[in-house]
């Protein structure tokens, strides 16, 4: 009876102990930060002629691309990304040939940058109207622009 109780009672204390859980790791912070696209229509003190829209295309936090149609100038978009982010951002400038003045001031200030945009433009420069629509016939890929950075 002796020997029954004592192996009922070690059955016992073995079955009942639970194992010890294995500690949860502790997750990895997650840096966020803002990523700002931006189109801008002035280079120091030169202003773009109003008469041009941008069609652009970027990436979104998700990594989707989004486009927007005709969106008028200064264009800016800030979107919270989870880092490491790769941006991106494409597109063209678009105008209504009836629009364009005499004098045409056209150049590129494209930026992406975390918590503000850093441009990177290329020289505004005044043509004739003439003269620039002949210009962008011959070199159509001035229209188009696209920049990307790894954050």
């Amino acid at each position: 009876m002796f020997l029954l109780a004592t192996l009922m009672i070690g059955g016992m204390m073995l079955t009942g102990c639970k194992p010890e859980p294995e500690p949860t790791p502790e997750p990895e912070p997650t840096t966020t930060h803002t990523v700002v696209y931006s189109i801008d229509n002035a280079y120091f003190d030169l202003v773009m002629s109003p008469c041009f829209k941008v069609n652009v295309t970027y990436t979104d936090a998700n990594g989707q691309s989004i486009t927007e149609n005709d969106a008028t100038l200064p264009w800016t978009k800030s979107i919270e990304v989870t880092l490491p982010f790769h941006a991106k951002v494409e597109g063209d400038f678009t105008f209504n040939e009836a629009d364009l003045p005499d004098q045409v001031l056209y150049g590129k200030c494209i930026g992406i940058g975390l918590d503000g945009p850093m441009v990177d433009a290329s020289n505004m420069t005044g043509l004739s109207k003439q003269k620039f629509l002949d210009y962008v016939a011959d070199h159509p890929e001035h229209l188009h622009f696209a920049k990307e950075r790894d954050f």
